[in-house]
């Protein structure tokens, strides 16, 4: 393989990527550049300017990301979408199956890449809570423990990390909330890496997943899902990747 090429995770691992979504002029023009027709199409049906930059500079970064694994150029990656709108790769290494899920809140965009195993990421900015957001949310054990929590900020902590593993989940699943949030119920009181109490109803099914914490940040919470336990995150040097250019093509 060459140098130039990322190493695919093991089958232990998931690499998870972050990188900020504002950025200069002369960046915003390259990602421009490497997009489908489709996604320049959906990125100028955009009200505001800010989340078409920001649509633009996601999805350009996941090509660049995904060409890395794949021998190919950004503009060669081809994506389709499953029955419920998970997008996936049409063109697949040889060797290994890749799986990726994308999520960004606000400035800021997560990836994580595993290898034959299905995998969901969210990251949600720690903000005031909606009235009605903890209801939406929470099963009727959750809200109990939630109502029980001392404190607004706490409060905040703890909502946005089990929003963030909920829609990890559902992603891992393929849904996105098309299911209801509470198809995945967890014990507030646990923090970090954790295993949901049910999964559908289900205890047992629920002993199957693991959902990993991405690394403590003051103003964003984030996880990773898998209906796997045996697994860890990698986090992944986004510099690293930046010392090629954006529009590089692999040998």
């Amino acid at each position: 393989m060459s140098s130039s090429l990322l190493t695919p995770p093991s089958e232990q691992n998931v690499h998870v990527w972050q990188w900020d979504l504002d950025v200069r002029g002369s960046e915003f023009n390259q990602y421009w550049e490497i997009l489908s027709t489709q996604e320049r199409e959906r990125a100028d049906k955009f009200r505001f300017e800010r989340h078409r930059h920001r649509y633009v500079v996601g999805r350009g970064e996941l090509r660049q990301i995904l060409g890395r694994y794949l021998a190919l150029a950004p503009q060669a990656v081809t994506l389709d979408y499953g029955p419920e709108g998970k997008p996936f790769c049409t063109i697949q290494p040889s060797d290994w199956k890749l799986c990726f899920n994308l999520s960004h809140t606000e400035n800021r965009a997560a990836l994580a890449i595993s290898n034959d195993f299905e995998i969901g990421i969210d990251i949600e900015q720690v903000r005031p809570i909606e009235e009605n957001l903890p209801t939406h949310v929470f099963s009727t054990r959750e809200r109990a423990q939630f109502d029980a929590l001392p404190g607004t900020e706490e409060r905040q902590k703890v909502f946005f990390e089990t929003w963030a593993r909920k829609e990890a989940g559902l992603k891992a699943l393929g849904t996105g909330f098309i299911l209801p949030p509470d198809h995945f119920e967890f014990d507030l009181s646990v923090h970090g890496d954790t295993t949901p109490r049910f999964v559908g109803g289900d205890a047992q099914e629920a002993t199957h997943w693991r959902i990993r914490a991405l690394p403590a940040n003051p103003v964003c919470a984030g996880a990773v899902a898998a209906r796997r336990k045996d697994w860890s995150i990698v986090e992944m040097n986004q510099e690293a990747l930046r010392q090629r250019p954006v529009g590089y093509r692999p040998a």
